[in-house]
């Protein structure tokens, strides 16, 4: 068979053309991706910026509930009332706003908030002082020098010739942040006498008398702790009067050298916090200032002086004015006079400080549960003091109160009940109860015109209306007859207020109550005979003798005992009550009554 061709010629000269190419499809996907993804980013980028800045608007901050009372104080205070400065701008340092660290601070609140655990550590929104020192806020220090009244003038009511009356007061107390920032300064004066004085008593004390105060000088017990065991020192090794001086003057500038290490740790913070009232959204905590003056410290000495902080008041006050029972007119005092007079403040007002602000070692244990954090705790020294604050205030931002037991410093109110009025002693009181429990009863009784017998009504000390406690008038330190230290009533302290006529006066009254007592006692003895030779010689002798010789020896001895100078007018009272009943029980046994 032959093969058959095909009847078309070919073109043998025509070239073959070449099989098409694949499409590149995914370059085209690629493309598509990159310009998603670019999109997204944008997105997510707008949606970031966005967010951030709702989340740092205050607004935000107010939708959390447990945010509303910070909120609403922010709301209120001059920051953000007036200012419009953001929560963001105090609780974020300069610069940190927009770093990864800010970005994790902010997940763990969000984390602690859904997770249920919010609350309940210490939630401390900490305030960098580089925060409220920057440029355009405090950074330049213009508030450094100015004199701030703490406090607003307020309206009080006062019981004045048994009349309620609203008394219009002012602040007393000004605030310099430049005394309370130089701290180089003061650092460096207390360190100069702290030399002169340790070359001094090396000088003039054997060397064991110098250990022995240098440890009593940093030891941290209360101020007058220690003062009456550098007395028992003194005595103990021979210390003259000018080494005791010195050495006293010692371990107060140790202990002020603490203060003022103290001082140099403190932050905006310590002292501005929030302010619970809700009225503004921080404000300066008074009970700082209380805890840093008055912990440990003696009324009125060294930091807590009075006059460091209060203007004495300019216009005149009125005392006596306890009630209707009160034995002399309502008067008024100037208190520009007592200052100039030297009398002390803790005459009047020993009682405006309540607490001293000590730290127990519970306190420690509420963040420090292992033994090895408590070890130095009992041992602890000044400088150990100096380490437990740069730690915690100027490390951990650690609050006062964290640590110490609240100061209460602040007139107590007024009252025409004397039983409450005595109160005003009583920081007097408690500090002989410690060894002597309830030793001077009858003079406080004198002093609040009660106890007795027989007598109509009380008749409380005029100087119970002036706010006297015990200080007053004895100011005289010594030593009784066993050696025990005294401190004794002498006339400079009714000259101090008085004026020097009342040291005749005081001579006058003292000689009057001791004829009377003494008058009082020999009738009483004289009578009470007559009654036991009635009853030997078997003559009955009425009950109401035996109650009337009762009474008389009751209100003799309060007289007595009490000291009747320290209410001349009640003391009189129950001396006459005493001769009352004296007569009446010797006219029952058929004597002549004198």
């Amino acid at each position: 068979m032959t093969d058959v061709k095909s009847s078309k010629p070919q073109d043998q000269s025509q070239p073959t053309a070449p099989p098409p190419k694949p499409k590149r499809t995914w370059r085209l996907w690629l493309y598509r991706a990159g310009f998603v993804a670019l999109g997204m980013l944008l997105v997510a980028g707008v949606g970031l910026v966005g967010a951030e800045y709702y989340t740092s608007q205050p607004n935000f901050c107010g939708t959390c509930h447990v945010m509303d009372p910070y909120y609403e104080s922010w709301s209120h205070d001059p920051h953000g009332a007036k200012f419009g400065v953001k929560c963001v701008d105090c609780h974020y340092a300069p610069g940190e706003q927009h770093t990864i660290k800010a970005k994790f601070k902010g997940l763990s609140q969000v984390a602690s908030y859904f997770s249920g655990r919010y609350g309940t550590g210490r939630p401390r929104a900490h305030v960098d002082d580089a925060s409220c020192l920057r440029s355009g806020c405090h950074g330049g220090m213009a508030f450094a020098d100015k004199m701030l009244a703490l406090g607003e003038p307020r309206t009080e009511k006062r019981i004045i010739s048994g009349v309620e009356t609203e008394v219009r007061r002012a602040p007393s107390v000004y605030f310099v942040h430049e005394k309370h920032l130089d701290v180089d300064a003061k650092r460096k004066a207390v360190m100069d006498e702290i030399e002169t004085l340790r070359g001094r008593l090396k000088t003039t004390l054997s060397a064991d008398a110098v250990q022995a105060v240098e440890t009593l000088a940093t030891s941290v017990k209360p101020a007058a702790d220690r003062a009456i065991e550098l007395r028992g020192l003194a005595r103990k090794l021979g210390i003259d009067e000018a080494g005791q001086a010195d050495a006293l003057k010692y371990m107060q500038l140790e202990h002020r050298r603490i203060r003022v290490d103290q001082l140099d740790g403190l932050n905006c913070s310590a002292c501005h916090a929030f302010n619970a009232t809700l009225n503004t959204h921080i404000a300066a905590d008074k009970q700082v200032c209380f805890t840093c003056h008055f912990t440990h410290e003696e009324f009125n000495k060294q930091t807590s002086e009075c006059l460091l902080c209060h203007e004495p008041p300019t216009r005149s006050v009125r005392i006596h004015d306890s009630g209707p029972t009160m034995s002399s007119p309502s008067v008024v005092m100037d208190h520009q006079d007592i200052v100039r007079r030297g009398v002390n403040c803790a005459s009047c007002h020993l009682d405006v400080v309540r607490g001293s602000g000590p730290v127990a070692e519970r306190e420690c244990a509420h963040c420090h549960d292992q033994a090895k954090f408590m070890a130095e705790f009992a041992t602890r020294t000044t400088e150990t003091i100096r380490k437990y604050h740069e730690v915690h205030i100027a490390n951990q931002r650690a609050h006062c109160f964290d640590c110490h037991k609240a100061v209460q410093h602040g007139l107590v109110a007024p009252s025409t009940d004397p039983t409450v009025t005595a109160g005003f002693l009583e920081p007097v009181l408690n500090d002989c109860k410690h060894c002597h429990p309830n030793h001077h009863s009858e003079q406080v009784a004198l002093l609040t015109g009660q106890g007795g017998a027989n007598v109509a009504h009380s008749t409380p000390n005029a100087m119970i209306g002036s706010r006297l406690n015990c200080r007053a008038c004895h100011t005289d330190e010594g030593h009784g007859g066993k050696g025990d230290e005294l401190v004794r009533a002498t006339q400079q302290g009714c000259a101090g207020c008085h004026g020097d006529d009342y040291i005749r006066m005081f001579d006058q009254w003292k000689h009057e109550i001791e004829t009377y007592v003494k008058e009082g006692d020999a009738n009483w003895t004289r009578v009470s005979q007559m009654a036991d030779a009635a009853r030997k010689s078997g003559k009955t002798v009425s009950p109401e003798v035996a109650a009337a010789l009762e009474r008389a020896k009751t209100n003799l001895d309060l007289v007595r005992n009490g000291g009747g100078m320290h209410n001349r007018q009640f003391a009189l009272q129950l001396l006459d009550a005493a001769r009352r009943d004296v007569a009446a029980a010797e006219t029952s046994l058929g004597g002549t009554s004198e």
